[in-house]
């Protein structure tokens, strides 16, 4: 890479910055870098197998280069920033045809979001080689992002239909369906990069799993296909990579790894990449980002948040390791071959895994931690990621005991593990809410990542049975309307959460739990102020003032307030006092509710049990889920509340086809 250079006029000449460093006698090759190009990956099975190259690279890496690699990445991440705006105003910025203020404002948005897609493009090089037409730059990619971040703008223009913000962004869906033709027919990074971001987008629209899952499947074949699971110190000519390539290779490794289990969560479907086939460290050197200063400028949030470091390099890693126990609990619990398992091996998992979590809690950084029994201030409260990541491991709780507290033959046999696993579920479940309620308190739910409407689904199918069998002024109940309204709230971002809704809904039905919400209205009011002040931004808006516009006070309003229920019972029955079930609480009778609907949904077709047909409890006249496109009935819908893909066809109904729905115009 060159070297830039700055005339005494401020005119930058060459735009790209050198990051690489090499000892006098290193080999280098001065061909285009393997890790951005051509197919580089064939192991030990393969005739292009090179067996002494990889014995002579194991060595390259020293520790000493290994050592240097941080402070070479964060200095020319610092510099690389700085050129961004000269770039800029220099007109060097390449935006395939859309107008600069424009994608300026686009990429603004996706790199103040960036830490909810799990830092899968990496900014200096990308932004670098936009200027450049590098290889760490593609339209597609670029395309991708417009997408991505289109459904955060303020600006109807992007929406093809502008009440409906499923639209925002169809141009840049169309530019990625066209590039995507051509760059199938071979591997690189940013073709990856580009299929992971349209992956994400695309899975909360709700009626796009399939594409979603297909573009995720992709990019992780062409991963494999140019090493990415493979460490690149454990690879041949590794002489080639640069600081910037080992970590930029890296970040999309484990942003795909991670893509890979949430989506085969959500969807209910084998994960298809393994660490242990890959082994390539959690290890990220560039950490430029960490204490960069964060605000929510892409973000719905009150006067009071004062902005906090990112801490995105520590939260993605600790991510990373989570996802690894979930990896477990998907295998060990919930793929089929696993369904008959003895008691015994049940047990034994749960306790293994179980430990993991607590240990992955007990090394949790403290500034990763988030006090959900005090009375925090917004300044004390990390950035939204940081509760995506403490939802998610409380998510993991609940996933892993979830399935014990439903097995009757372990009830029968060890009833103090379907108990104990019932009040980790509940501990869990309580956690998500006081999460998800500070969550809004600072940032508002609306535009919250599907993680975090994932986790209050999961922590409402606990609520909802413990609601059932206490009376209406129960916290149980509280955390059940919570629950609801973050449904209602977050499904304008994240489409795919009414098929949560409408599970929860059932189930509050079927056990007849009425919920009176006297707060509605005033919740209402304070709904529609926020989103008048965040959703309307003036079009004028400069990209270069965009991150200030809309942090500034003069954007937001001193009486914004939650979007979410308030809390306002005093006296109202506990779950839990003091890490234990209240006296109080029927914990058999919700133990049994678990097993029932486990007997429900295992009848062929979703039929309902005769002796139910007439008992109101469980819906009474056993009508069936609607064709496709038609609405729900009033009556009994028997949608099971999984955990491990809820996102199943049985909600197909729910969405109208793409081309009346959705419709991209054809180039």
């Amino acid at each position: 890479m060159a070297g830039e250079t700055i005339s005494t006029e401020g005119h930058v000449d060459i735009v790209t910055i050198e990051t690489v460093h090499h000892e006098e006698n290193d080999v280098i090759d001065t061909e285009t870098p393997a890790s951005v190009g051509s197919t580089t990956y064939h192991g030990p099975t393969s005739t292009l197998f090179n067996e002494a190259s990889s014995r002579q690279s194991r060595s390259y890496l020293t520790k000493e280069r290994e050592m240097w690699m941080p402070k070479i990445l964060v200095a020319a991440a610092a510099e690389q920033r700085q050129l961004e705006s000269i770039n800029f105003r220099a007109g060097k910025l390449d935006f395939d045809g859309v107008d600069p203020e424009l994608g300026m404002h686009l990429l603004n948005l996706h790199w103040n979001r960036q830490h909810h897609s799990f830092l899968i493009t990496y900014r200096p090089a990308f932004m670098r080689d936009m200027a450049c037409n590098g290889p760490y730059f593609s339209k597609i990619l670029l395309n991708a992002i417009f997408y991505g971040a289109s459904k955060f703008s303020p600006r109807l223009d992007l929406r093809k239909d502008p009440n409906d913000v499923r639209t925002a962004g169809w141009q840049f869906r169309n530019r990625v369906r066209d590039l995507l033709g051509q760059a199938l027919d071979h591997s690189e990074i940013t073709t990856i990069q580009a299929l992971l971001q349209m992956s994400n987008s695309l899975f909360a629209l709700g009626d796009e799993q399939s594409a979603a899952w297909v573009y995720a499947g992709t990019a992780f074949r062409m991963l494999v296909d140019v090493g990415l699971h493979v460490d690149a110190a454990m690879m041949p000519n590794m002489q080639r990579f640069s600081e910037e390539d080992l970590e930029i290779r890296r970040r999309v490794y484990w942003s795909a790894y991670v893509v890979d289990k949430m989506q085969s969560l959500y969807q209910g479907r084998p994960a298809s990449l393994r660490a242990i086939d890959g082994q390539v460290p959690i290890k990220f050197m560039d950490t430029y980002e960490e204490l960069e200063q964060w605000h929510p400028f892409a973000y719905a949030s009150g006067p009071s948040y004062p902005g906090s470091p990112s801490y995105s390099v520590s939260t993605f890693q600790q991510l990373c390791k989570l996802c690894m126990i979930l990896q477990q609990i998907l295998d060990r619990t919930y793929c089929e071959r696993e369904q008959k398992r003895n008691t015994q091996d049940l047990v034994q998992d749960l306790e293994d895994i179980e430990k993991q979590l607590r240990q992955w809690m007990t090394e949790l950084p403290e500034h990763l931690r988030i006090d959900t029994t005090g009375d925090s201030g917004a300044q004390q409260l990390p950035p939204p990621h940081v509760f995506s990541l403490q939802c998610m491991w409380n998510v993991l709780r609940v996933l892993l005991h979830r399935p014990l507290v439903a097995d009757g033959h372990l009830h029968s046999t060890l009833p103090s593990t379907s108990k104990s696993s019932l009040a980790t579920c509940t501990e869990a479940a309580i956690n998500i809410v006081k999460l998800v309620r500070l969550y809004d308190k600072c940032f508002s739910v609306r535009r919250a990542p599907y993680l975090i409407s994932y986790a209050t689904y999961v922590a409402a199918t606990i609520h909802v049975r413990i609601a059932a069998t206490r009376a209406s002024t129960s916290e149980a109940h509280e955390h059940l309307r919570t629950c609801l309204a973050v449904f209602d709230q977050n499904s304008a971002t994240n489409h795919a959460v009414k098929k949560a809704s409408i599970v929860i809904e059932n189930l509050r039905k079927r056990m007849e739990i009425r919920l009176d919400d006297p707060s509605r209205t005033t919740s209402g009011a304070a709904i529609n102020t926020r989103d008048s002040l965040v959703d309307h931004v003036p079009s004028e808006v400069t990209p270069r003032s965009q991150s200030t516009a809309f942090a500034s006070p003069s954007n937001t309003s001193s009486t914004a307030r939650s979007h979410l229920p308030t809390d306002t019972m005093i006296n109202h029955e506990p779950t839990m006092v003091a890490g234990q079930f209240d006296p109080g609480l029927d914990v058999d009778t919700i133990i049994h509710s678990f097993m029932h609907e486990q007997q429900l949904y295992n009848q062929p077709a979703f039929s309902m049990p005769s002796e139910h047909a007439n008992n109101t409890l469980y819906g009474g006249n056993g009508a069936m889920p609607p064709s496709q496109g038609q609405a729900p009935s009033t009556g009994f819908e028997p949608y099971d509340d999984a955990l491990f893909g809820f996102n199943a066809s049985a909600f197909d109904w729910f969405y109208p086809s793409n081309t009346t729905s959705f419709p991209y115009p054809q180039h």
